[in-house]
Protein backbone atom coordinates (compact mmCIF):
# COMPACT_ATOMS: atom_id res chain seq x y z
CA UNK A 1 0.00 0.00 0.00
CA UNK A 2 0.84 3.88 -0.56
CA UNK A 3 0.50 5.84 2.03
CA UNK A 4 1.09 9.59 2.52
CA UNK A 5 1.83 11.20 5.96
CA UNK A 6 1.20 15.01 6.28
CA UNK A 7 3.06 16.81 9.06
CA UNK A 8 2.82 20.07 10.79
CA UNK A 9 6.27 21.05 9.12
CA UNK A 10 6.80 23.48 12.08
CA UNK A 11 10.71 20.97 12.13
CA UNK A 12 12.39 18.47 10.49
CA UNK A 13 11.12 14.83 10.87
CA UNK A 14 12.30 12.79 12.90
CA UNK A 15 13.03 15.69 15.15
CA UNK A 16 16.11 15.80 17.01
CA UNK A 17 14.92 16.70 20.71
CA UNK A 18 10.78 17.77 21.38
CA UNK A 19 8.14 17.12 18.79
CA UNK A 20 5.95 14.69 19.82
CA UNK A 21 3.87 14.58 16.64
CA UNK A 22 6.83 14.34 14.74
CA UNK A 23 8.06 11.29 16.42
CA UNK A 24 4.88 9.69 16.54
CA UNK A 25 4.48 9.73 12.49
CA UNK A 26 8.37 8.67 12.38
CA UNK A 27 7.88 5.97 14.53
CA UNK A 28 4.44 5.02 12.80
CA UNK A 29 6.20 4.83 9.05
CA UNK A 30 9.35 2.58 10.39
CA UNK A 31 5.98 0.09 10.96
CA UNK A 32 4.15 0.47 8.08
CA UNK A 33 7.54 -0.09 5.71
CA UNK A 34 8.49 -2.61 8.51
CA UNK A 35 5.36 -4.50 7.03
CA UNK A 36 5.78 -3.37 3.18
CA UNK A 37 4.42 -0.32 2.50
CA UNK A 38 5.64 2.31 0.87
CA UNK A 39 5.88 5.78 3.04
CA UNK A 40 5.99 8.79 2.25
CA UNK A 41 5.82 12.15 4.79
CA UNK A 42 4.82 15.16 3.46
CA UNK A 43 6.23 18.20 5.61
CA UNK A 44 5.25 21.66 4.66
CA UNK A 45 3.28 24.58 5.83
CA UNK A 46 2.57 25.58 2.58
CA UNK A 47 -1.21 24.54 1.74
CA UNK A 48 -0.64 24.25 -2.17
CA UNK A 49 2.54 21.97 -1.53
CA UNK A 50 1.16 19.43 0.49
CA UNK A 51 -1.60 18.92 -2.01
CA UNK A 52 0.75 19.26 -5.04
CA UNK A 53 2.73 16.41 -3.40
CA UNK A 54 -0.67 14.14 -2.14
CA UNK A 55 -1.72 14.29 -5.89
CA UNK A 56 1.61 14.02 -7.47
CA UNK A 57 2.50 10.47 -5.27
CA UNK A 58 -1.29 9.80 -5.98
CA UNK A 59 -1.10 7.18 -2.22
CA UNK A 60 -4.00 4.70 -1.58
CA UNK A 61 -3.96 6.48 1.76
CA UNK A 62 -3.51 9.58 3.45
CA UNK A 63 -2.98 10.64 6.99
CA UNK A 64 -3.05 13.85 8.09
CA UNK A 65 -1.71 14.81 11.71
CA UNK A 66 -2.04 18.38 11.64
CA UNK A 67 -6.07 19.48 11.85
CA UNK A 68 -5.29 22.95 10.60
CA UNK A 69 -5.22 21.51 7.08
CA UNK A 70 -8.40 20.26 6.85
CA UNK A 71 -9.03 22.46 4.10
CA UNK A 72 -6.61 20.99 2.12
CA UNK A 73 -8.95 17.73 1.76
CA UNK A 74 -11.89 19.07 -0.66
CA UNK A 75 -8.65 19.63 -3.57
CA UNK A 76 -7.00 15.92 -2.84
CA UNK A 77 -7.76 13.29 -5.34
CA UNK A 78 -7.14 10.10 -2.92
CA UNK A 79 -10.15 9.53 -1.32
CA UNK A 80 -8.93 7.84 0.97
CA UNK A 81 -8.55 10.52 3.57
CA UNK A 82 -7.78 10.66 7.35
CA UNK A 83 -7.26 13.57 9.81
CA UNK A 84 -5.85 13.34 13.57
CA UNK A 85 -6.10 16.35 16.04
CA UNK A 86 -3.26 16.54 18.61
CA UNK A 87 -5.10 18.99 19.98
CA UNK A 88 -4.07 18.77 23.77
CA UNK A 89 -7.94 20.08 24.71
CA UNK A 90 -10.10 18.42 22.66
CA UNK A 91 -12.18 17.03 25.39
CA UNK A 92 -12.57 20.32 26.71
CA UNK A 93 -14.86 23.09 24.77
CA UNK A 94 -14.73 25.74 26.93
CA UNK A 95 -11.31 25.80 25.97
CA UNK A 96 -11.62 25.53 22.55
CA UNK A 97 -10.56 29.72 22.07
CA UNK A 98 -7.18 28.82 23.13
CA UNK A 99 -6.27 28.24 19.65
CA UNK A 100 -9.32 28.93 17.73
CA UNK A 101 -9.90 25.40 17.60
CA UNK A 102 -13.69 25.65 17.81
CA UNK A 103 -13.65 26.98 13.55
CA UNK A 104 -10.79 23.65 13.30
CA UNK A 105 -13.13 21.26 14.79
CA UNK A 106 -16.51 22.65 12.75
CA UNK A 107 -14.17 21.79 9.71
CA UNK A 108 -13.34 18.59 10.07
CA UNK A 109 -16.69 17.64 11.02
CA UNK A 110 -18.18 19.68 7.99
CA UNK A 111 -15.82 17.49 5.46
CA UNK A 112 -18.26 14.63 4.50
CA UNK A 113 -16.60 11.79 3.90
CA UNK A 114 -13.28 12.05 5.85
CA UNK A 115 -12.11 9.45 8.79
CA UNK A 116 -12.00 10.90 11.88
CA UNK A 117 -8.87 9.13 13.84
CA UNK A 118 -9.54 9.38 17.55
CA UNK A 119 -6.52 9.15 20.05
CA UNK A 120 -9.03 7.64 22.56
CA UNK A 121 -12.28 6.39 22.96
CA UNK A 122 -13.34 9.50 24.99
CA UNK A 123 -12.07 11.75 22.10
CA UNK A 124 -14.49 9.81 19.74
CA UNK A 125 -17.64 10.37 22.54
CA UNK A 126 -16.83 14.24 21.58
CA UNK A 127 -16.91 13.60 17.87
CA UNK A 128 -20.50 11.47 18.62
CA UNK A 129 -21.70 14.47 20.80
CA UNK A 130 -21.27 16.18 17.73
CA UNK A 131 -23.30 14.34 15.54
CA UNK A 132 -20.74 13.07 13.40
CA UNK A 133 -21.62 9.38 11.58
CA UNK A 134 -19.65 6.90 13.55
CA UNK A 135 -18.80 4.76 10.48
CA UNK A 136 -16.57 7.94 10.31
CA UNK A 137 -14.76 7.62 13.19
CA UNK A 138 -12.08 5.42 14.12
CA UNK A 139 -10.05 5.03 17.27
CA UNK A 140 -6.39 5.05 16.31
CA UNK A 141 -4.25 5.24 19.79
CA UNK A 142 -0.71 6.62 19.28
CA UNK A 143 2.23 4.09 19.50
CA UNK A 144 5.47 3.81 20.42
CA UNK A 145 8.63 1.78 20.32
CA UNK A 146 9.95 0.36 23.48
CA UNK A 147 13.25 -0.93 21.36
CA UNK A 148 14.29 2.45 21.22
CA UNK A 149 14.62 2.96 25.16
CA UNK A 150 17.01 1.89 27.36
CA UNK A 151 15.89 -0.50 30.19
CA UNK A 152 17.01 -1.38 33.92
CA UNK A 153 15.52 -3.40 36.38
CA UNK A 154 17.30 -1.49 39.03
CA UNK A 155 17.25 2.45 38.40
CA UNK A 156 20.53 5.02 38.88
CA UNK A 157 18.20 6.98 40.87
CA UNK A 158 15.38 5.37 42.75
CA UNK A 159 14.60 8.21 44.89
CA UNK A 160 13.94 10.39 42.24
CA UNK A 161 10.86 11.16 40.19
CA UNK A 162 10.78 12.69 36.30
CA UNK A 163 8.56 15.42 35.30
CA UNK A 164 9.54 14.96 31.35
CA UNK A 165 7.68 17.69 29.19
CA UNK A 166 7.79 21.12 28.16
CA UNK A 167 7.31 23.66 30.50
CA UNK A 168 4.66 25.28 30.01
CA UNK A 169 1.23 26.70 31.39
CA UNK A 170 -0.55 23.64 30.33
CA UNK A 171 2.23 21.03 31.91
CA UNK A 172 1.76 22.55 35.04
CA UNK A 173 5.05 22.01 36.31
CA UNK A 174 4.85 25.38 38.10
CA UNK A 175 2.74 23.96 40.82
CA UNK A 176 5.47 20.84 41.53
CA UNK A 177 8.57 22.52 41.16
CA UNK A 178 8.92 22.06 45.17
CA UNK A 179 8.48 18.64 45.25
CA UNK A 180 10.89 16.98 47.01
CA UNK A 181 12.76 14.48 44.71
CA UNK A 182 10.83 15.41 41.77
CA UNK A 183 13.18 16.38 38.78
CA UNK A 184 12.17 18.56 35.81
CA UNK A 185 13.30 18.38 31.41
CA UNK A 186 11.73 19.93 28.87
CA UNK A 187 12.27 23.39 27.16
CA UNK A 188 11.35 26.72 29.14
CA UNK A 189 8.48 28.54 28.08
CA UNK A 190 6.63 29.15 31.78
CA UNK A 191 8.82 31.97 34.02
CA UNK A 192 6.79 31.31 37.28
CA UNK A 193 9.07 27.99 37.15
CA UNK A 194 11.71 27.87 39.89
CA UNK A 195 14.48 26.15 38.04
CA UNK A 196 14.18 23.48 40.85
CA UNK A 197 15.75 20.41 40.23
CA UNK A 198 15.94 21.38 36.36
CA UNK A 199 18.21 19.27 34.37
CA UNK A 200 17.69 20.80 30.84
CA UNK A 201 15.99 20.42 27.68
CA UNK A 202 17.29 16.81 26.80
CA UNK A 203 17.98 15.85 23.56
CA UNK A 204 16.17 12.76 22.20
CA UNK A 205 18.94 10.61 22.61
CA UNK A 206 19.14 11.25 26.54
CA UNK A 207 15.27 10.66 26.53
CA UNK A 208 16.19 7.15 24.84
CA UNK A 209 19.05 6.48 27.30
CA UNK A 210 18.78 8.13 30.74
CA UNK A 211 14.76 7.76 31.10
CA UNK A 212 15.03 4.58 32.25
CA UNK A 213 17.38 6.02 35.36
CA UNK A 214 14.28 7.08 37.31
CA UNK A 215 11.84 5.73 39.25
CA UNK A 216 8.64 7.11 38.20
CA UNK A 217 7.57 9.67 35.60
CA UNK A 218 4.78 12.58 36.37
CA UNK A 219 2.27 14.34 34.11
CA UNK A 220 -0.12 16.43 35.64
CA UNK A 221 -1.53 18.54 32.63
CA UNK A 222 -4.58 20.35 32.43
CA UNK A 223 -4.74 19.15 28.80
CA UNK A 224 -3.54 16.49 26.93
CA UNK A 225 -4.61 14.26 23.99
CA UNK A 226 -3.02 11.13 24.46
CA UNK A 227 0.47 11.65 25.48
CA UNK A 228 3.85 9.71 23.99
CA UNK A 229 5.76 10.76 26.93
CA UNK A 230 4.06 8.56 29.15
CA UNK A 231 4.37 5.54 26.61
CA UNK A 232 7.95 6.24 26.67
CA UNK A 233 8.51 5.89 30.64
CA UNK A 234 6.55 3.06 30.73
CA UNK A 235 9.01 1.74 28.13
CA UNK A 236 11.82 2.48 30.06
CA UNK A 237 10.37 1.44 32.75
CA UNK A 238 9.03 3.89 34.81
CA UNK A 239 5.57 3.69 36.79
CA UNK A 240 3.74 6.77 36.29
CA UNK A 241 1.58 9.62 38.47
CA UNK A 242 -0.93 11.57 35.84
CA UNK A 243 -3.77 14.20 35.73
CA UNK A 244 -6.85 12.93 34.80
CA UNK A 245 -6.49 14.64 31.83
CA UNK A 246 -3.20 12.16 30.94
CA UNK A 247 -4.42 9.27 31.81
CA UNK A 248 -6.14 8.26 27.93
CA UNK A 249 -5.84 5.03 27.32
CA UNK A 250 -4.06 3.54 30.62
CA UNK A 251 -5.42 0.84 32.75
CA UNK A 252 -5.54 3.24 35.99
CA UNK A 253 -6.27 -0.13 38.03
CA UNK A 254 -2.82 -1.66 37.66
CA UNK A 255 -0.56 -0.85 40.68
CA UNK A 256 2.13 1.13 39.17
CA UNK A 257 -0.46 3.93 37.53
CA UNK A 258 -1.96 6.50 39.51
CA UNK A 259 -4.36 9.19 38.81
CA UNK A 260 -4.67 12.21 40.84
CA UNK A 261 -8.47 13.95 40.69
CA UNK A 262 -8.76 17.34 39.76
CA UNK A 263 -10.28 17.88 43.46
CA UNK A 264 -6.60 17.01 44.68
CA UNK A 265 -4.67 18.26 42.14
CA UNK A 266 -3.41 21.40 44.09
CA UNK A 267 -3.12 19.67 47.67
CA UNK A 268 0.93 19.23 47.13
CA UNK A 269 1.29 17.72 50.23
CA UNK A 270 -1.21 14.62 49.02
CA UNK A 271 0.30 14.41 45.24
CA UNK A 272 3.74 14.76 47.30
CA UNK A 273 2.23 11.90 48.78
CA UNK A 274 0.86 9.96 45.97
CA UNK A 275 4.27 10.18 44.05
CA UNK A 276 6.39 8.66 46.39
CA UNK A 277 4.10 5.90 46.82
CA UNK A 278 4.07 5.61 43.10
CA UNK A 279 7.76 5.32 42.98
CA UNK A 280 8.25 2.60 45.34
CA UNK A 281 6.06 0.65 43.78
CA UNK A 282 7.04 0.81 40.57
CA UNK A 283 10.50 -0.05 41.11
CA UNK A 284 9.13 -3.45 42.33
CA UNK A 285 7.16 -3.64 39.26
CA UNK A 286 9.75 -2.58 36.68
CA UNK A 287 9.40 -6.12 34.66
CA UNK A 288 5.62 -5.67 34.49
CA UNK A 289 5.71 -2.19 33.07
CA UNK A 290 7.71 -2.90 30.63
CA UNK A 291 5.61 -5.86 29.13
CA UNK A 292 2.90 -3.51 29.63
CA UNK A 293 4.38 -1.06 27.10
CA UNK A 294 4.55 -3.30 24.56
CA UNK A 295 1.44 -3.46 23.99
CA UNK A 296 1.47 -0.25 22.88
CA UNK A 297 4.07 -0.89 20.28
CA UNK A 298 3.87 0.63 17.05
CA UNK A 299 3.33 -3.27 16.12
CA UNK A 300 0.19 -3.89 17.81
CA UNK A 301 -0.96 -0.36 17.02
CA UNK A 302 -1.02 -0.67 13.50
CA UNK A 303 -2.52 -4.31 12.98
CA UNK A 304 -4.67 -4.44 15.96
CA UNK A 305 -5.72 -0.05 15.23
CA UNK A 306 -4.40 1.38 12.20
CA UNK A 307 -4.62 -1.15 9.10
CA UNK A 308 -8.27 -1.64 10.25
CA UNK A 309 -9.07 1.84 10.34
CA UNK A 310 -7.32 2.26 7.14
CA UNK A 311 -8.95 -0.42 5.15
CA UNK A 312 -12.62 0.27 6.61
Amino acid sequence: MKIALVGPGYMEIPPKSWGAVEILMWDCKSELERIGNEVTIINTRNREEIISQCNDLNPDFIHIHFDRFFDVVPKLKCKNVAITSHFGYIEQKDKYYLADFQKIHNGIISLPSTKIFCLSPEIKQVYIKDGVDERRLHITPNGVAPENFSFSESPKRPECSIYLAKIEYRKRQCLFHNIEGLCFAGRIEDSRYNKNNYLGEWKKEQVYSELTDFANLVLLSDGEAHPLVCMEALSSGLGLVVSEYAKANLNASLPFIDVINEESIKDIDYVSEVIKNNRKKSIQNRHGIREYAESMSWKNIVKNYYLKAINT
